[in-house]
């Protein structure tokens, strides 16, 4: 039978009513370290869900969701991509996030509105440094998971080492649902512990010899659908039974009917299993592990139907906690499709017609072309202009979307992290907040002429990508961009010439450094000023101290103190301003305590008096500062390195020669991954440096971890 496109699909799923989806729906996230094999599983589910005709290719640049060129020359994932298709009566919008920790912005924003996730590992490498960043954001947004063991046809494949390494390293309640079988040392299929079955891998045995041999992701294109399974041999329920048992054991802890059969020894369906099952994992009690190779159809599409199975429907799970900004009280909405209208902005792209696209999650209520709502928390009124299916890099006109739903909307006003709500709503979603930048350039265009183009095209790429911080100055129209690492600054010079035709000069890299108060200090003064042609005073008194343990500024009162939330305001204002520039080398003062220790506020209440305290603030604070004094700290990073054993030497030394503490070395089937702190000054260039080193195959990775001396290093 012929597969059907996607616009085909989309027909199918026309609403009945208008009143919201009449089919279930899985807002699913596949999340993985950089090269565990994300991107080509993504690929072979379209396939296996008959959205595409053959699995996209990373290496030859044939993928859906990574359809930027510079993702295609890269062979990464830059962007999040979504891809919106029927499968088996289930509405998925299939969220395919980048590995690389410089695009880690894009992860954060994504587990804010997933239901389920799918965390991919390497069954060679086991759990990397990005595997625990993405554990623990699933455990914080409490996003029941599943953990798929990829690259089962490698050499070195260890299913069982990686279920230690989840379980001790990750300390996820890891349960495995299916066991790889092996033929002459070659991956041959999957036992199916709920079913009691067999799947042949769909790998001929030259195929699985090929890509057990290949130290890289190169493995052949394999056969189709249609997906055989066969009954289990003696021998292989025999060499299973061990793990059969112990998925009994816990599934019979969460029901009592299941556990009375197995001990009255009676027959136990799949059903039964799968039933059972279902809500110790929506809970985050259990986390299903599964197997394969993303080139293989039929373990692709066993993951596909376990996320039906397993992993929750969104009506299911419900609306997160809003807060109602009047009252500043905790709401809870009901997430049905007749409930009042709120969604979450999670993100903001281009469209192919260059115009900008919020990407809502609908929590609660339905939204529909035509509609106004509010968008908070700037309070704007704004207009639903259209709405669209996602699908990868094209978009699809849908008339409305109820709870549950992903899609696109061109809105009069959309801010990234914003909510989106009925006007009389007025309420927000919590939302992310900005990666600190690491590495920082500045550009100017080849020539004048080009430099209105050069903002656009800044301007377009920060509204895609929050951590990317564009900063023009007054004076002198200097610009800089400011990211997470080179390699994301790197991405931006190359989508500005490929995409704009830009050839932009770029300085050297630079690191955004910090300041912290020396001493504590109390500073109070009467300021005096000439405002509308009135003299006013403002006596203010205020005590700073360095936080050391805080990177974030704050405000507070002292016992007694009261003042209008105007003048408040103002303070506050003065003080953002004066912390922005340093005493010693003019970078952002961080982690400072000021307390307001007293206050007499001028004689004039109008307009005029806000400007005099904000003056006043301004003033005594910068003095304040001036008095305590500061030392400049630098970004230190956690570094991962993974390298062949060949150049394991070699890459050690490299990194001890740039100042480089070794915290740790593992080593895991002929890799070696290191794991160390050093200042991020220290490592521009390093990524080459390596990828030189190694002929290509090591691989680097660097996070902010926390604001230290580069005198430690």
């Amino acid at each position: 039978m012929a597969r059907r496109k996607y616009t085909d699909i989309v027909m199918d799923s026309a609403h009945a009513s208008g009143s919201g989806p009449s089919f279930p729906i899985r807002n699913i996230g596949i999340l993985a370290h950089i090269d565990a094999g994300k991107t080509s599983i993504t690929e072979r589910v379209l396939h296996v869900a008959g959205v595409r005709e053959q699995a996209g290719n990373v290496d030859e640049g044939t993928t859906a969701t990574d359809y930027l060129s510079v993702e295609r020359q890269h062979g990464i994932t830059i962007k999040t991509a979504a891809v919106r298709f029927l499968h088996k009566g289930v509405r998925f919008h299939l969220l395919d996030t980048p590995g690389h920790v410089d695009f880690s912005a894009e992860v954060d924003r994504v587990l804010r509105v997933l239901d389920g996730a799918v965390i991919v590992l390497c069954a060679v490498s086991g759990v990397q440094v990005r595997t625990g960043f993405i554990a623990s954001g699933c455990r914080a947004h409490k996003i029941p998971r599943m953990y798929f063991i990829n690259k089962m046809d490698r050499r070195g494949a260890d299913f069982f080492g990686a279920l230690q390494e989840i379980a001790g390293e990750l300390g996820e309640p890891v349960l495995p649902l299916q066991i790889p079988t092996f033929e002459d040392y070659l991956w041959n299929g999957i036992a199916d512990l709920v079913e009691m079955c067999w799947y042949p891998s769909s790998l001929d045995r030259t195929e699985a010899r090929s890509a057990a041999e290949s130290d890289i992701a190169d493995a052949p294109e394999t056969r189709a659908l249609p997906i055989e399974k066969a009954p289990l041999t003696e021998e292989s329920r025999r060499l299973i039974a061990e793990y059969r048992e112990k998925l009994l054991d816990r599934a019979s802890m969460y029901d009592d009917n299941l556990m009375e059969k197995i001990v009255d020894g009676k027959a136990v369906s799949s059903g039964e299993i799968r039933a059972a099952l279902r809500a110790p994992i929506h809970r985050q009690e259990l986390a299903p592990a599964l197997c394969g190779s993303s080139f293989s159809d039929i373990s692709s599409a066993l993951l596909l139907d376990a996320t039906i199975d397993y992993l929750p429907d969104p009506l299911v799970r419900g609306c997160p906690p809003a807060k109602d900004v009047k009252s500043a009280k905790e709401v809870r909405l009901k997430a049905e499709s007749g409930a009042p209208f709120s969604a979450y902005i999670f993100k903001t792209v281009l469209s192919a017609d260059l115009n900008a696209l919020a990407w809502i999650r609908v929590w609660s209520g339905t939204i529909r072309e035509g509609m106004k709502v509010m968008a908070m928390p700037a309070k704007k009124l704004t207009h639903i202009q259209h709405l669209y299916g996602i699908n990868g890099a094209e978009i699809e006109p849908v008339q409305d979307a109820a709870a549950g739903e992903i899609v696109g909307a061109r809105l009069s006003y959309m801010e990234a992290g914003g909510t989106l709500c009925e006007p009389g709503l007025q309420i927000v979603y919590e939302s992310f907040k900005n990666p600190e930048p690491l590495v920082s350039i500045a550009v100017e265009p080849a020539s004048q002429q080009e430099l209105s183009k050069l903002r656009d095209a800044l301007k377009r790429f920060s509204l895609e990508d929050v951590s990317l911080l564009i900063d023009e100055e007054k004076e002198t129209g200097r610009i800089t961009i400011s990211g997470q690492g080179e390699l994301h600054l790197d991405i931006v010079l190359e989508r500005l010439q490929k995409e704009y035709g830009l050839r932009v000069r770029a300085g050297n890299p630079q690191v955004p450094k910090v300041e912290r108060l020396k001493k504590s200090v109390r500073f109070g003064d009467e300021f005096v000023g000439d405002f509308g042609g009135e003299k006013l005073s403002v006596a203010l008194r205020v005590s700073l101290e360095n936080q050391k343990d805080k990177d974030e500024n704050s405000l507070l009162l002292a016992s007694g103190i009261r003042m209008s939330l105007n003048y408040e305001t103002s303070i506050r204002r003065a003080m953002e301003t004066v912390l922005a520039v340093g005493p010693t080398g003019g970078w952002p003062v961080i982690g400072v305590k000021a307390v307001i220790e007293s206050f007499v506020p001028p004689w004039s209440t109008d307009k005029r008096a806000e400007t005099a305290v904000e003056a006043a603030a301004s003033s005594i604070l910068r003095r304040a500062v001036s008095l305590a004094g500061s030392f400049v700290l630098v970004p230190i990073v956690q570094i991962s390195v993974e390298v062949p054993d060949t150049w394991f030497g070699a890459a050690l030394a490299t990194l001890q020669a740039r100042g480089a503490r070794i915290e740790s070395v593992e080593d895991a089937g002929g890799i070696k991954s290191i794991i160390a702190y050093a200042p991020m000054e220290n490592l521009f260039g390093y990524a080459t440096s390596l990828r030189s080193l190694t002929e290509g195959r090591g691989i680097y990775q660097a996070k902010f971890d926390h604001y230290g001396s580069a005198l430690e290093y």
